[in-house]
C-alpha cells in the first residue's frame, strides 16, 4: 500500500487499479459459469452463443455479475455499508404480457458512509474494464455498450430521509435485492 493511501482514508492504493482487467475477466467468467449452472440440465452443455440468446440466461448472468461486483466494491472500500441490485424494467405488478427488450445494464444502489472520490474512481474504472470484458461475448446485446454498470451511491442519511436515489429502496414498482451483506 502506498504511503498516500495510508495517510488519506479516501484514497485507494494503486495496486487496486492494476488488477482491474483481470478482476473484470474473472467476474465475467464466474458470472457466466454461475448462470450456466442455473439452467436446466439439458441446457448446461449448450454453446455460450446459444445461451446468450435466452432472456433467462442473460438475467442470471446479470444478477451473478452484480453479485460479484457488490462483493468487489465491499472488499475495496470500508465506506460501503450495503449493496442493492434492481432492474427498473421489471415490474412485478405489470398486467401486460408484452416482453420488454433485454437491458444489459447492471443497476446497483450502494449505501456508503460518505461518498468517496476514490470509490467513484474505482467504480468508473471497473465499469470500463467490465464493459470491455462483456463486449467480447458472442452476442450483439453487449457490443454497442458504452457502460455496463449504473452504480448510484447513497448515504445512510439519504436512506433515512428518503431522498434522491435512496427512494428506490422503498419503490413498489422497482423492487431491490440486497446483495451485500447477505
Amino acid at each position: 500500500m502506498t504511503r498516500t493511501a495510508l495517510a488519506e482514508p479516501n484514497v485507494l492504493p494503486n495496486t487496486q487499479f492494476i488488477l482491474l482487467p483481470e478482476t473484470a475477466d474473472q467476474l465475467r467468467d464466474q458470472a457466466l459459469e454461475q448462470a450456466r449452472h442455473k439452467m436446466p440440465l439439458p441446457l448446461r452443455q449448450a454453446e455460450l452463443k446459444d445461451l446468450l440468446l435466452r432472456a433467462d440466461f442473460v438475467e442470471y448472468f446479470k444478477f451473478n455479475l452484480a453479485h460479484g461486483l457488490a462483493q468487489t466494491l465491499a472488499g475495496v472500500d470500508e465506506q460501503v455499508q450495503a449493496v442493492h441490485y434492481f432492474d427498473p424494467n421489471l415490474n412485478p405488478d405489470a398486467q401486460t404480457e408484452t416482453a420488454v427488450p433485454l437491458d444489459p445494464t447492471i443497476n446497483l444502489l450502494v449505501e456508503v458512509q460518505a461518498p468517496s472520490p476514490a470509490l467513484k474512481s474505482f467504480v468508473a474504472a471497473l465499469d470500463g474494464y467490465l464493459t470491455d470484458a462483456v463486449r467480447v461475448l458472442p452476442t450483439p446485446l453487449f457490443v454497442s455498450l458504452h457502460s455496463l454498470t449504473n452504480v448510484m451511491l447513497v448515504t445512510a442519511e439519504d436512506v433515512a430521509r428518503r431522498r434522491g436515489f435512496a427512494l428506490i429502496l422503498d419503490s413498489i414498482y422497482t423492487p431491490t435485492r440486497r446483495l451485500w451483506p447477505q
